[in-house]
């Protein structure tokens, strides 16, 4: 799960629900400066950033320690480690303090280990997941600013490579049929990273020629080790989407929707509120909170849009996410969470009338749309119905859940009821032209979205849907190829060639 982007004080949580390559990354975004603490009953290490770099690392670990670290390949000699050992016990002084003073290493040798160690420490950090962590924001000490050069792109990618989730790593690559091209020299990639031969064979194909699912079949390796490459050079920014590559029309489709929803839950977030943006209730537990909050943050997290051509959006994204992670971060810990409640309207006395009751659920249910979960969201469009059933957008949104679950013919029977709720909402006529062609009647469709078009000449859906009715290149609107022409005006779509 991916911790975010914006600045905040005192970040903490459990490497069991984040991370680690993702909360580095979020920091280094942030150019922020402080301390990541990671530790549990026996752990404790320290991550030191400035201005985003990682500069320096310590660990409790006795096999993370530089003298250790120095036997282990034979730069000094066990009577060496031995006399190191001792004399910081005695004085206590760090290992690195006292190989110094006894000079067992020049000053570049000293160096060159020193950056070895912190490197060690930090890749070892990306194993441990029974613990927590803590950033501290503000200024490092002066022992803790040690300019050292740390190859943190290298780390990130070793970093994102440990992750051994399959289902996890395929929602994070983009659809199997994009073609992916790398944003740099690979010559120069390869020499900042250390990647073994599998890793080599899988960027050669990274031409803006293949496809990921024709790189899965050349690769020679598990789809597994293909999918954790892809990821982890997408996720250090080493890899782009091919230029002028053309998504298929559900890829399309998706996008469409996608726009929609992300302006949908702009427009709406404040109003919503902490519980609202999470898709939750006010007296729910901590751990339901924080379920919440990974459904919120796998969905609106930035660094999915990465491929998005409009800043616009991405802005909007970015604000959405950090209303969510402000609403966690507020709703996780117990004082702050008394505060922001006692802050909310007094609810009255009397028990909730059904509007009110309707109107609740019919919340949660878009918000839980809006979040692609539909089965949950068509259950509480359902119950808003119950109680309210002559509110013609319970049952248009009712609708839309439906479809998004295949059940056409219900979908059918609650769009007529919004139709005959409120027969001027051009919206309501043409999604239900959707469900009739998906039920097989284009006749029906074709009149629903004529009628939707008599309403609103511009209603994108029923443009969408007025050629898929066509049994003939001719139809009152016009041409075929004038439709068509229509809708690639509106969606900015290029001809193939």
């Amino acid at each position: 799960m991916h911790i975010g982007i914006r600045r905040v004080d005192n970040l903490r949580g459990s490497l069991k629900d984040f991370r680690l390559p993702d909360i580095l990354k979020g920091l280094q975004k942030t150019t922020s400066t402080g301390t990541l603490e990671i530790h549990n009953d026996s752990i404790q290490k320290k991550i030191y950033i400035k201005n985003g770099d990682l500069i320096f690392a310590s660990s409790n670990q006795p096999k993370e320690s530089l003298a250790k670290a120095l036997l282990t390949v034979g730069k000094i000699t066990v009577d060496q480690f031995k006399k190191t050992v001792e004399i910081s016990e005695q004085t206590g002084k760090n290992q690195s303090t006292t190989l110094a003073e006894l000079g067992y290493l020049s000053p570049q040798e000293f160096v060159r280990a020193l950056k070895n160690q912190v490197e060690m420490i930090i890749l070892s950090s990306f194993n441990v997941t029974d613990a927590t962590f803590e950033f501290q924001e503000g200024p490092l000490d002066a022992d803790e600013s040690i300019p050292l050069r740390i190859n943190a792109t290298n780390l990130l990618y070793h970093g994102y490579k440990k992750v051994n989730d399959l289902l996890y790593l395929k929602e994070e690559c983009p659809p199997l049929d994009i073609e992916l091209s790398l944003s740099m020299d690979p010559e120069e990639l390869v020499q900042n990273l250390s990647m073994s031969d599998t890793d080599r064979r899988i960027l050669s194909y990274l031409d803006g020629k293949h496809t990921i699912k024709e790189i899965l079949s050349l690769a020679q390796t598990s789809d597994m080790e293909t999918f954790k490459t892809i990821h982890a050079l997408l996720n250090i920014g080493a890899i782009e989407l091919t230029e002028g590559s053309v998504p298929s029309a559900k890829g399309l489709e998706i996008n469409n929707e996608l726009m929609e929803k992300i302006e949908d839950m702009n427009n709406n977030y404040k109003t919503l509120g902490y519980y609202g943006i999470l898709g939750t209730n006010e007296g729910v537990s901590e751990e339901e909170i924080r379920e919440a909050y990974y459904r919120v943050a796998k969905e609106f997290h930035p660094d999915r849009f990465f491929s998005l051509p409009s800043d616009d959006i991405k802005e909007k994204i970015n604000r959405i996410f950090s209303y969510a992670t402000e609403a966690y971060e507020t709703l996780s810990n117990e004082a702050k969470r008394r505060e922001y409640d006692s802050s909310l309207p007094v609810k009255s006395a009397k028990p909730p009338s059904k509007a009110e009751m309707a109107k609740a659920r019919f919340n949660q249910g878009r918000t839980l749309l809006m979040m692609r979960n539909y089965s949950d969201a068509a259950t509480l469009f359902a119950q808003a119905i119950y109680f309210d059933n002559s509110t013609a957008s319970y049952h248009y949104y009712h609708g839309l859940a439906l479809s998004k679950l295949s059940r056409f013919k219900e979908a059918a029977k609650t769009f007529n009821e919004a139709v005959k709720l409120n027969p001027r909402k051009a919206d309501y006529v043409a999604e239900l032209g959707h469900v009739f062609l998906m039920l097989g009647f284009k006749a029906r469709a074709q009149n629903s979205f004529k009628r939707a078009l008599e309403l609103s000449p511009s209603n994108e859906r029923a443009l969408e849907g007025i050629p898929k009715t066509e049994k003939s290149k001719k139809s009152i609107f016009g041409s075929s190829e004038n439709i068509l022409l229509r809708i690639s005006q509106k969606y900015g779509l290029k001809k193939k060639k």
